[in-house]
Protein backbone atom coordinates (compact mmCIF):
# COMPACT_ATOMS: atom_id res chain seq x y z
CA UNK A 1 0.00 0.00 0.00
CA UNK A 2 1.03 3.58 -0.97
CA UNK A 3 0.31 6.39 1.03
CA UNK A 4 2.18 9.99 2.06
CA UNK A 5 3.22 8.88 5.59
CA UNK A 6 3.88 5.61 7.83
CA UNK A 7 1.75 2.91 6.82
CA UNK A 8 1.01 -1.05 7.49
CA UNK A 9 -0.65 -3.74 5.78
CA UNK A 10 -4.40 -3.55 6.44
CA UNK A 11 -6.07 -6.97 8.38
CA UNK A 12 -9.59 -6.27 6.96
CA UNK A 13 -11.79 -4.28 4.78
CA UNK A 14 -13.76 -2.80 7.89
CA UNK A 15 -9.94 -0.59 8.49
CA UNK A 16 -9.67 0.02 4.57
CA UNK A 17 -12.48 1.58 4.72
CA UNK A 18 -11.79 3.68 7.52
CA UNK A 19 -8.72 4.98 5.64
CA UNK A 20 -10.93 5.74 2.12
CA UNK A 21 -13.80 7.18 4.25
CA UNK A 22 -16.20 4.82 5.66
CA UNK A 23 -18.93 7.21 3.99
CA UNK A 24 -17.85 9.30 1.69
CA UNK A 25 -19.44 10.29 -2.55
CA UNK A 26 -18.67 6.49 -3.65
CA UNK A 27 -21.35 5.61 -0.54
CA UNK A 28 -23.21 8.70 -1.13
CA UNK A 29 -23.50 7.65 -5.50
CA UNK A 30 -24.84 3.87 -4.63
CA UNK A 31 -27.58 4.83 -1.82
CA UNK A 32 -28.79 7.70 -4.67
CA UNK A 33 -28.79 4.88 -7.26
CA UNK A 34 -30.13 2.69 -5.47
CA UNK A 35 -33.31 4.68 -4.21
CA UNK A 36 -33.52 5.59 -7.94
CA UNK A 37 -34.10 1.91 -8.77
CA UNK A 38 -36.78 1.83 -6.31
CA UNK A 39 -39.02 4.16 -7.84
CA UNK A 40 -39.70 1.93 -10.68
CA UNK A 41 -39.84 -1.10 -8.52
CA UNK A 42 -42.86 0.26 -6.19
CA UNK A 43 -44.51 1.72 -9.55
CA UNK A 44 -44.38 -2.00 -11.00
CA UNK A 45 -46.12 -3.33 -7.34
CA UNK A 46 -48.06 -0.49 -6.80
CA UNK A 47 -49.79 -0.59 -10.28
CA UNK A 48 -50.27 -4.69 -10.41
CA UNK A 49 -52.76 -6.82 -10.83
CA UNK A 50 -53.22 -7.75 -7.17
CA UNK A 51 -53.19 -3.85 -5.86
CA UNK A 52 -53.94 -0.60 -7.70
CA UNK A 53 -54.03 -2.04 -11.17
CA UNK A 54 -56.96 -4.68 -9.57
CA UNK A 55 -58.93 -2.32 -8.31
CA UNK A 56 -62.59 -2.75 -8.52
CA UNK A 57 -65.05 -0.46 -9.67
CA UNK A 58 -69.04 0.21 -9.55
CA UNK A 59 -71.36 -1.18 -11.72
CA UNK A 60 -74.64 0.11 -11.73
CA UNK A 61 -77.30 -1.41 -13.91
CA UNK A 62 -80.50 0.63 -14.91
CA UNK A 63 -82.44 -1.40 -17.23
CA UNK A 64 -86.24 -1.67 -16.75
CA UNK A 65 -86.57 0.88 -14.27
CA UNK A 66 -84.80 -0.99 -11.81
CA UNK A 67 -81.40 -0.27 -10.46
CA UNK A 68 -78.76 -2.97 -9.71
CA UNK A 69 -75.81 -2.15 -7.70
CA UNK A 70 -72.36 -4.29 -7.83
CA UNK A 71 -69.00 -2.73 -6.50
CA UNK A 72 -66.41 -4.09 -4.24
CA UNK A 73 -68.56 -4.91 -1.36
CA UNK A 74 -70.40 -7.26 -2.71
CA UNK A 75 -69.02 -8.19 -6.56
CA UNK A 76 -66.61 -11.39 -5.29
CA UNK A 77 -69.56 -12.89 -3.60
CA UNK A 78 -71.71 -12.74 -6.34
CA UNK A 79 -69.63 -12.89 -9.04
CA UNK A 80 -71.56 -15.12 -11.57
CA UNK A 81 -74.48 -12.63 -11.07
CA UNK A 82 -72.10 -9.59 -11.71
CA UNK A 83 -70.57 -11.52 -14.93
CA UNK A 84 -73.98 -12.04 -16.47
CA UNK A 85 -75.16 -8.06 -15.79
CA UNK A 86 -72.00 -6.52 -16.93
CA UNK A 87 -72.08 -8.27 -20.45
CA UNK A 88 -76.12 -8.23 -20.93
CA UNK A 89 -77.16 -4.62 -19.79
CA UNK A 90 -77.93 -2.18 -21.76
CA UNK A 91 -78.01 0.93 -19.93
CA UNK A 92 -74.37 0.07 -17.45
CA UNK A 93 -72.66 2.66 -16.14
CA UNK A 94 -69.12 2.23 -14.29
CA UNK A 95 -67.68 4.50 -12.08
CA UNK A 96 -63.97 4.17 -11.05
CA UNK A 97 -60.97 5.83 -9.78
CA UNK A 98 -58.71 4.55 -12.14
CA UNK A 99 -59.00 2.25 -15.55
CA UNK A 100 -57.96 -1.01 -13.97
CA UNK A 101 -57.20 -4.46 -15.46
CA UNK A 102 -59.99 -5.48 -13.20
CA UNK A 103 -62.43 -3.52 -15.36
CA UNK A 104 -60.48 -4.31 -18.98
CA UNK A 105 -60.24 -8.17 -18.54
CA UNK A 106 -63.55 -8.50 -16.53
CA UNK A 107 -62.26 -10.52 -13.92
CA UNK A 108 -65.74 -10.84 -12.43
CA UNK A 109 -66.61 -12.86 -14.65
CA UNK A 110 -63.70 -15.50 -13.58
CA UNK A 111 -64.02 -17.70 -9.96
CA UNK A 112 -63.39 -15.67 -7.52
CA UNK A 113 -60.81 -18.41 -6.12
CA UNK A 114 -58.37 -17.52 -9.15
CA UNK A 115 -57.03 -14.22 -7.62
CA UNK A 116 -55.87 -15.15 -4.68
CA UNK A 117 -54.75 -18.49 -5.86
CA UNK A 118 -52.74 -16.02 -8.80
CA UNK A 119 -51.45 -13.96 -6.36
CA UNK A 120 -50.17 -16.73 -3.98
CA UNK A 121 -48.57 -19.03 -7.61
CA UNK A 122 -46.44 -15.89 -8.21
CA UNK A 123 -43.69 -16.38 -4.80
CA UNK A 124 -43.27 -19.85 -6.80
CA UNK A 125 -41.43 -18.24 -9.22
CA UNK A 126 -39.41 -15.53 -6.28
CA UNK A 127 -38.37 -18.68 -4.60
CA UNK A 128 -36.99 -19.81 -7.86
CA UNK A 129 -35.17 -16.54 -8.56
CA UNK A 130 -34.15 -16.50 -5.16
CA UNK A 131 -32.57 -20.07 -4.86
CA UNK A 132 -30.48 -19.02 -8.49
CA UNK A 133 -29.71 -15.79 -7.66
CA UNK A 134 -27.77 -16.09 -4.40
CA UNK A 135 -26.08 -19.06 -5.78
CA UNK A 136 -25.14 -17.02 -9.20
CA UNK A 137 -24.14 -14.14 -7.35
CA UNK A 138 -21.40 -15.65 -4.90
CA UNK A 139 -20.15 -17.61 -7.87
CA UNK A 140 -19.99 -14.94 -10.61
CA UNK A 141 -20.24 -11.53 -8.44
CA UNK A 142 -23.03 -8.61 -7.70
CA UNK A 143 -22.46 -5.89 -10.03
CA UNK A 144 -23.38 -7.42 -13.29
CA UNK A 145 -26.16 -9.45 -11.75
CA UNK A 146 -27.38 -5.93 -10.11
CA UNK A 147 -27.34 -4.55 -13.47
CA UNK A 148 -28.94 -7.62 -15.68
CA UNK A 149 -31.46 -8.22 -13.11
CA UNK A 150 -32.81 -4.23 -12.65
CA UNK A 151 -32.52 -4.29 -16.75
CA UNK A 152 -34.88 -7.51 -17.48
CA UNK A 153 -37.30 -6.72 -14.51
CA UNK A 154 -37.79 -2.58 -16.23
CA UNK A 155 -38.17 -4.38 -19.77
CA UNK A 156 -40.93 -7.11 -18.04
CA UNK A 157 -42.59 -3.77 -16.42
CA UNK A 158 -42.69 -2.61 -19.93
CA UNK A 159 -44.34 -5.68 -21.88
CA UNK A 160 -46.84 -6.12 -19.29
CA UNK A 161 -48.46 -2.76 -20.14
CA UNK A 162 -48.91 -4.08 -23.08
CA UNK A 163 -50.50 -7.21 -22.45
CA UNK A 164 -53.46 -8.18 -24.69
CA UNK A 165 -55.26 -9.91 -21.73
CA UNK A 166 -54.83 -11.12 -17.89
CA UNK A 167 -52.93 -14.42 -18.83
CA UNK A 168 -50.33 -12.76 -21.03
CA UNK A 169 -49.88 -10.36 -17.93
CA UNK A 170 -49.60 -12.88 -15.31
CA UNK A 171 -47.01 -14.81 -18.04
CA UNK A 172 -44.72 -11.48 -17.71
CA UNK A 173 -45.27 -11.12 -14.07
CA UNK A 174 -44.11 -14.18 -13.35
CA UNK A 175 -40.71 -14.23 -15.38
CA UNK A 176 -40.34 -10.75 -13.94
CA UNK A 177 -40.83 -12.24 -10.50
CA UNK A 178 -37.88 -14.98 -11.20
CA UNK A 179 -35.54 -11.72 -12.12
CA UNK A 180 -36.30 -9.48 -9.44
CA UNK A 181 -35.01 -11.76 -6.62
CA UNK A 182 -31.61 -11.42 -8.85
CA UNK A 183 -31.40 -7.82 -8.75
CA UNK A 184 -32.38 -7.44 -4.90
CA UNK A 185 -29.63 -9.75 -3.45
CA UNK A 186 -26.88 -8.96 -5.17
CA UNK A 187 -28.01 -5.01 -4.81
CA UNK A 188 -28.00 -5.25 -1.61
CA UNK A 189 -25.11 -7.53 -1.18
CA UNK A 190 -23.03 -5.15 -2.95
CA UNK A 191 -23.87 -2.11 -1.82
CA UNK A 192 -23.38 -3.24 2.32
CA UNK A 193 -19.87 -4.60 1.02
CA UNK A 194 -18.90 -1.45 -0.03
CA UNK A 195 -19.44 0.37 2.78
CA UNK A 196 -17.57 1.10 6.45
CA UNK A 197 -18.89 -0.74 9.56
CA UNK A 198 -20.48 2.13 11.16
CA UNK A 199 -22.70 3.06 8.46
CA UNK A 200 -23.97 -0.27 7.44
CA UNK A 201 -27.56 0.57 9.01
CA UNK A 202 -27.26 3.77 6.94
CA UNK A 203 -26.95 2.53 4.08
CA UNK A 204 -29.55 -0.27 4.11
CA UNK A 205 -32.33 2.34 4.30
CA UNK A 206 -30.99 2.98 0.25
CA UNK A 207 -33.87 -0.31 -0.43
CA UNK A 208 -36.69 1.96 1.35
CA UNK A 209 -39.45 2.22 -1.03
CA UNK A 210 -40.92 5.47 0.80
CA UNK A 211 -40.47 7.95 -2.35
CA UNK A 212 -41.53 5.12 -4.86
CA UNK A 213 -44.67 4.53 -2.83
CA UNK A 214 -45.21 8.23 -2.84
CA UNK A 215 -44.95 9.11 -6.57
CA UNK A 216 -46.73 5.91 -7.63
CA UNK A 217 -49.79 7.27 -5.77
CA UNK A 218 -49.11 10.37 -7.79
CA UNK A 219 -48.77 8.74 -10.53
CA UNK A 220 -52.14 6.57 -10.61
CA UNK A 221 -53.81 9.91 -9.79
CA UNK A 222 -52.87 11.57 -13.06
CA UNK A 223 -52.93 8.71 -15.49
CA UNK A 224 -55.84 7.26 -13.99
CA UNK A 225 -54.99 3.85 -16.36
CA UNK A 226 -53.26 0.98 -15.82
CA UNK A 227 -51.36 1.13 -19.16
CA UNK A 228 -50.33 4.64 -19.20
CA UNK A 229 -48.93 4.19 -15.43
CA UNK A 230 -46.96 1.20 -15.96
CA UNK A 231 -45.45 2.86 -19.06
CA UNK A 232 -44.45 5.98 -17.05
CA UNK A 233 -43.49 3.72 -13.69
CA UNK A 234 -40.82 1.84 -15.38
CA UNK A 235 -39.66 3.72 -18.77
CA UNK A 236 -38.57 6.19 -15.50
CA UNK A 237 -36.27 3.48 -14.77
CA UNK A 238 -33.88 3.27 -17.79
CA UNK A 239 -31.34 5.59 -17.14
CA UNK A 240 -30.77 3.79 -13.55
CA UNK A 241 -29.67 0.73 -15.81
CA UNK A 242 -26.81 2.99 -17.64
CA UNK A 243 -26.10 4.79 -13.90
CA UNK A 244 -25.47 1.17 -12.69
CA UNK A 245 -22.52 0.59 -14.82
CA UNK A 246 -20.64 3.43 -12.76
CA UNK A 247 -20.74 1.42 -9.63
CA UNK A 248 -17.96 -0.83 -8.34
CA UNK A 249 -17.47 -4.88 -7.89
CA UNK A 250 -17.71 -5.54 -4.18
CA UNK A 251 -13.68 -5.85 -3.59
CA UNK A 252 -15.01 -8.43 -0.75
CA UNK A 253 -15.79 -10.69 -2.81
CA UNK A 254 -12.98 -10.48 -5.25
CA UNK A 255 -10.71 -10.67 -2.97
CA UNK A 256 -12.80 -14.44 -1.68
CA UNK A 257 -12.58 -15.30 -5.73
CA UNK A 258 -8.94 -14.64 -5.66
CA UNK A 259 -9.22 -11.91 -7.89
CA UNK A 260 -6.39 -9.39 -5.88
CA UNK A 261 -5.46 -7.01 -9.06
CA UNK A 262 -9.34 -6.31 -9.35
CA UNK A 263 -10.12 -5.87 -5.78
CA UNK A 264 -7.26 -3.42 -5.47
CA UNK A 265 -8.52 -1.37 -8.71
CA UNK A 266 -12.02 -1.25 -7.56
CA UNK A 267 -10.83 -0.12 -4.13
CA UNK A 268 -8.33 2.85 -5.26
CA UNK A 269 -11.81 3.95 -7.55
CA UNK A 270 -13.68 4.06 -4.48
CA UNK A 271 -11.00 5.62 -2.97
CA UNK A 272 -10.57 8.19 -5.51
CA UNK A 273 -14.52 9.14 -5.23
CA UNK A 274 -13.69 9.40 -2.05
CA UNK A 275 -11.43 12.53 -2.31
CA UNK A 276 -8.66 10.17 -1.08
CA UNK A 277 -6.62 8.89 -4.75
CA UNK A 278 -3.53 9.21 -2.72
CA UNK A 279 -3.94 5.99 -0.88
CA UNK A 280 -3.27 3.15 -3.17
CA UNK A 281 -3.72 -0.45 -2.36
CA UNK A 282 -1.70 -3.25 -4.11
CA UNK A 283 -2.57 -6.91 -4.82
CA UNK A 284 -0.13 -8.08 -1.42
CA UNK A 285 -2.51 -5.69 0.41
CA UNK A 286 -5.41 -7.83 -1.15
CA UNK A 287 -3.68 -11.40 -0.17
CA UNK A 288 -3.12 -10.00 3.23
CA UNK A 289 -6.11 -9.14 3.56
CA UNK A 290 -7.10 -12.79 2.25
CA UNK A 291 -5.18 -14.47 4.57
CA UNK A 292 -6.08 -13.19 7.80
CA UNK A 293 -9.84 -14.44 7.31
CA UNK A 294 -8.77 -18.26 6.76
CA UNK A 295 -10.60 -18.78 4.19
CA UNK A 296 -10.60 -22.13 2.78
CA UNK A 297 -11.61 -22.70 -1.35
CA UNK A 298 -15.07 -23.84 -1.56
CA UNK A 299 -17.68 -24.06 -3.22
CA UNK A 300 -20.73 -22.86 -0.76
CA UNK A 301 -24.19 -23.07 -1.31
CA UNK A 302 -27.33 -22.99 0.96
CA UNK A 303 -26.42 -26.09 3.00
CA UNK A 304 -23.84 -23.82 4.76
CA UNK A 305 -25.97 -22.03 6.27
CA UNK A 306 -26.91 -24.60 8.41
CA UNK A 307 -23.37 -25.88 8.66
CA UNK A 308 -22.75 -24.64 12.53
CA UNK A 309 -25.54 -24.74 14.90
CA UNK A 310 -25.50 -20.87 15.73
CA UNK A 311 -25.99 -20.30 11.75
CA UNK A 312 -28.83 -22.75 11.65
CA UNK A 313 -30.55 -21.08 14.79
CA UNK A 314 -29.64 -17.78 13.28
CA UNK A 315 -31.36 -19.06 9.99
CA UNK A 316 -34.84 -20.03 12.18
CA UNK A 317 -35.23 -16.25 13.61
CA UNK A 318 -34.37 -14.92 10.19
CA UNK A 319 -36.81 -17.02 8.19
CA UNK A 320 -39.83 -15.96 10.72
CA UNK A 321 -39.01 -12.39 10.79
CA UNK A 322 -38.92 -12.57 6.74
CA UNK A 323 -42.34 -14.13 6.30
CA UNK A 324 -44.00 -11.74 8.72
CA UNK A 325 -42.52 -8.93 6.91
CA UNK A 326 -43.86 -10.13 3.50
CA UNK A 327 -47.53 -11.20 5.18
CA UNK A 328 -47.82 -7.61 6.47
CA UNK A 329 -47.07 -5.92 3.47
CA UNK A 330 -49.09 -7.85 1.17
CA UNK A 331 -51.95 -7.81 3.59
CA UNK A 332 -52.22 -3.91 2.78
CA UNK A 333 -50.75 -3.93 -0.27
CA UNK A 334 -53.66 -6.92 -1.45
CA UNK A 335 -56.05 -4.92 0.19
CA UNK A 336 -56.17 -1.34 -0.08
CA UNK A 337 -59.79 -0.91 -0.82
CA UNK A 338 -60.49 -2.39 2.53
CA UNK A 339 -58.87 0.89 4.03
CA UNK A 340 -60.51 4.22 4.49
CA UNK A 341 -60.21 7.13 1.81
CA UNK A 342 -58.71 7.01 -1.26
CA UNK A 343 -56.60 4.27 -2.52
CA UNK A 344 -54.22 6.38 -4.18
CA UNK A 345 -53.49 8.59 -1.05
CA UNK A 346 -53.13 5.33 0.83
CA UNK A 347 -50.66 3.92 -1.53
CA UNK A 348 -48.37 7.21 -0.74
CA UNK A 349 -49.34 7.05 2.82
CA UNK A 350 -47.76 3.93 2.60
CA UNK A 351 -44.20 5.55 1.14
CA UNK A 352 -45.10 8.76 3.51
CA UNK A 353 -45.61 6.60 6.98
CA UNK A 354 -41.86 5.21 6.19
CA UNK A 355 -40.21 8.53 5.72
CA UNK A 356 -39.49 9.01 9.38
CA UNK A 357 -38.03 5.73 10.32
CA UNK A 358 -34.49 6.68 8.27
CA UNK A 359 -34.34 9.35 10.43
CA UNK A 360 -35.31 7.79 13.90
CA UNK A 361 -32.85 4.89 13.30
CA UNK A 362 -29.98 7.08 11.85
CA UNK A 363 -30.33 8.99 15.47
CA UNK A 364 -30.67 6.20 17.80
CA UNK A 365 -27.83 4.49 15.85
CA UNK A 366 -25.57 7.69 15.89
CA UNK A 367 -26.41 8.81 18.90
CA UNK A 368 -27.18 6.01 21.50
CA UNK A 369 -24.37 3.44 22.33
CA UNK A 370 -27.08 0.93 23.84
CA UNK A 371 -29.40 1.17 21.09
CA UNK A 372 -28.24 -1.64 18.39
CA UNK A 373 -29.87 -4.43 15.95
CA UNK A 374 -31.64 -6.02 18.41
CA UNK A 375 -33.38 -3.21 20.50
CA UNK A 376 -34.49 -2.07 16.99
CA UNK A 377 -35.94 -5.02 15.95
CA UNK A 378 -37.52 -6.30 19.10
CA UNK A 379 -39.00 -2.61 19.81
CA UNK A 380 -40.39 -2.00 16.15
CA UNK A 381 -42.21 -5.29 15.60
CA UNK A 382 -43.84 -4.88 18.84
CA UNK A 383 -45.36 -2.00 17.73
CA UNK A 384 -46.76 -3.60 14.72
CA UNK A 385 -47.31 -6.44 16.72
CA UNK A 386 -49.93 -4.01 18.95
CA UNK A 387 -51.12 -1.60 15.99
CA UNK A 388 -52.46 -5.16 14.33
CA UNK A 389 -54.00 -6.46 17.43
CA UNK A 390 -55.65 -2.91 18.27
CA UNK A 391 -57.13 -3.65 14.42
CA UNK A 392 -58.48 -6.76 15.31
CA UNK A 393 -60.02 -5.72 18.12
CA UNK A 394 -61.91 -2.66 16.59
CA UNK A 395 -63.61 -4.72 14.47
CA UNK A 396 -64.46 -7.66 17.05
CA UNK A 397 -66.05 -5.25 19.17
CA UNK A 398 -68.64 -4.24 16.47
CA UNK A 399 -66.78 -0.33 15.84
CA UNK A 400 -65.09 -1.06 12.21
CA UNK A 401 -67.26 1.32 10.98
CA UNK A 402 -67.32 3.66 13.78
CA UNK A 403 -63.33 3.75 13.67
CA UNK A 404 -62.77 2.84 10.19
CA UNK A 405 -60.10 6.50 10.15
CA UNK A 406 -58.69 4.91 13.39
CA UNK A 407 -57.79 1.29 12.34
CA UNK A 408 -56.87 3.03 8.97
CA UNK A 409 -54.47 4.67 10.35
CA UNK A 410 -53.06 1.68 12.58
CA UNK A 411 -52.33 -0.43 9.69
CA UNK A 412 -51.05 2.79 7.75
CA UNK A 413 -48.16 3.26 10.62
CA UNK A 414 -47.80 -0.83 11.38
CA UNK A 415 -46.76 -0.91 8.04
CA UNK A 416 -44.73 2.04 8.30
CA UNK A 417 -42.84 0.77 11.19
CA UNK A 418 -42.31 -2.91 9.47
CA UNK A 419 -40.87 -1.97 6.09
CA UNK A 420 -39.57 1.16 7.66
CA UNK A 421 -37.85 -0.34 10.59
CA UNK A 422 -37.94 -4.04 11.23
CA UNK A 423 -37.23 -4.63 7.04
CA UNK A 424 -33.51 -2.63 7.79
CA UNK A 425 -32.96 -4.39 10.98
CA UNK A 426 -33.60 -8.05 9.12
CA UNK A 427 -31.54 -6.68 6.10
CA UNK A 428 -28.84 -6.13 8.67
CA UNK A 429 -28.84 -8.67 10.67
CA UNK A 430 -28.29 -10.98 7.60
CA UNK A 431 -25.28 -9.22 6.16
CA UNK A 432 -23.63 -9.15 9.83
CA UNK A 433 -24.03 -12.44 11.10
CA UNK A 434 -23.39 -14.12 8.01
CA UNK A 435 -19.90 -14.22 6.17
CA UNK A 436 -18.87 -12.97 2.56
CA UNK A 437 -19.00 -16.46 1.29
CA UNK A 438 -22.36 -17.04 2.17
CA UNK A 439 -23.64 -13.34 2.43
CA UNK A 440 -25.76 -13.23 -0.99
CA UNK A 441 -27.19 -17.06 -0.78
CA UNK A 442 -28.64 -16.07 3.33
CA UNK A 443 -29.60 -12.77 1.59
CA UNK A 444 -31.62 -14.61 -1.15
CA UNK A 445 -32.52 -17.86 1.38
CA UNK A 446 -34.02 -15.62 3.27
CA UNK A 447 -35.66 -13.73 0.96
CA UNK A 448 -36.96 -17.27 -0.76
CA UNK A 449 -38.60 -17.97 2.83
CA UNK A 450 -40.11 -14.59 2.92
CA UNK A 451 -41.70 -15.70 0.34
CA UNK A 452 -44.43 -17.64 2.41
CA UNK A 453 -45.49 -14.49 3.48
CA UNK A 454 -46.79 -13.22 -0.16
CA UNK A 455 -48.62 -16.82 -0.27
CA UNK A 456 -50.14 -16.91 3.00
CA UNK A 457 -51.50 -12.81 2.66
CA UNK A 458 -53.66 -13.59 -0.32
CA UNK A 459 -55.51 -16.56 1.85
CA UNK A 460 -56.14 -14.71 4.55
CA UNK A 461 -57.25 -12.11 2.52
CA UNK A 462 -59.87 -14.17 0.53
CA UNK A 463 -60.91 -16.05 4.68
CA UNK A 464 -61.98 -12.15 5.19
CA UNK A 465 -65.50 -13.31 3.73
CA UNK A 466 -65.75 -15.26 6.47
CA UNK A 467 -64.11 -13.44 9.34
CA UNK A 468 -62.85 -9.73 7.99
CA UNK A 469 -60.19 -9.07 10.71
CA UNK A 470 -58.53 -12.28 9.61
CA UNK A 471 -55.60 -10.61 7.80
CA UNK A 472 -54.91 -8.47 10.48
CA UNK A 473 -55.05 -11.16 13.03
CA UNK A 474 -52.81 -12.99 10.85
CA UNK A 475 -50.61 -10.15 10.68
CA UNK A 476 -50.68 -9.85 14.68
CA UNK A 477 -49.50 -13.39 15.06
CA UNK A 478 -46.18 -13.75 12.49
CA UNK A 479 -45.17 -10.63 14.28
CA UNK A 480 -45.40 -11.82 17.92
CA UNK A 481 -44.25 -15.12 16.47
CA UNK A 482 -40.92 -13.47 15.45
CA UNK A 483 -40.67 -10.90 18.99
CA UNK A 484 -40.78 -14.30 20.37
CA UNK A 485 -38.12 -16.05 18.96
CA UNK A 486 -35.72 -12.77 18.55
CA UNK A 487 -35.29 -12.25 21.63
CA UNK A 488 -34.43 -15.72 22.42
CA UNK A 489 -31.86 -16.34 19.39
CA UNK A 490 -30.31 -13.00 18.21
CA UNK A 491 -27.29 -11.17 19.62
CA UNK A 492 -26.09 -7.86 19.06
CA UNK A 493 -24.12 -7.34 16.14
CA UNK A 494 -23.33 -3.15 16.13
CA UNK A 495 -20.40 -2.19 15.65
CA UNK A 496 -18.79 -5.72 15.21
CA UNK A 497 -16.90 -6.19 11.52
CA UNK A 498 -18.38 -8.59 9.05
CA UNK A 499 -16.82 -11.81 8.99
CA UNK A 500 -15.33 -13.24 5.37
CA UNK A 501 -15.55 -16.73 6.26
CA UNK A 502 -17.00 -19.58 7.79
CA UNK A 503 -13.83 -20.38 10.12
CA UNK A 504 -13.98 -16.94 10.96
CA UNK A 505 -17.67 -17.55 13.11
CA UNK A 506 -16.33 -21.39 14.35
CA UNK A 507 -13.17 -19.68 15.46
CA UNK A 508 -15.50 -16.53 17.15
CA UNK A 509 -17.78 -19.16 19.02
CA UNK A 510 -14.49 -21.37 19.99
CA UNK A 511 -13.15 -18.42 21.60
CA UNK A 512 -16.23 -17.05 23.66
CA UNK A 513 -16.87 -20.66 25.02
CA UNK A 514 -12.69 -20.69 26.23
CA UNK A 515 -13.33 -17.31 27.86
CA UNK A 516 -16.61 -18.55 29.82
CA UNK A 517 -14.84 -21.63 30.87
Amino acid sequence: MEEQGPSRFPQNFDEIFERIKSYGWYQLFFLLTVQYACIPQAGRTAGGFFSLGGLIPTYTCSDNGTMVVFDKTNITRYAAEACIMVRSCRNLTVDSVMYSMYEEFEWMCVPSYLMPTMASIMPLASITGFLIGGHISDHFGRKWLTIIGFGVDVLGGLISAIAPNWQFYMVVNFINQLTQPVYSGAAFALCMESVGTKWRLIQSFAFQWSLGYMLAGLGAYLTRHWRLFNIVANGIGIPCVFIMLLTEESPRWLVQKHKYRHAARAINKIARWNGRGQIHYTEADMKVIEQSSKAKPHNYNIFHLFSQKKLAIYCVSQIVTGICINTVENVLLFNVQDLAGSPFLNIALLGIMRLWAPLAAIAMERYSSWFGRKPLLIGSQFIVCICFTCMTIIHTTGYWKTLHWLATGLALFGYGVEIGLVWVAYKTYTTELFPTVIRTIALNTFSLSSNIGNALAPQLIFLNFFWHPMPYAGAAVMSLASIVIGVAVLPETKGQPMPDSLEEIKEGSSARAATSS
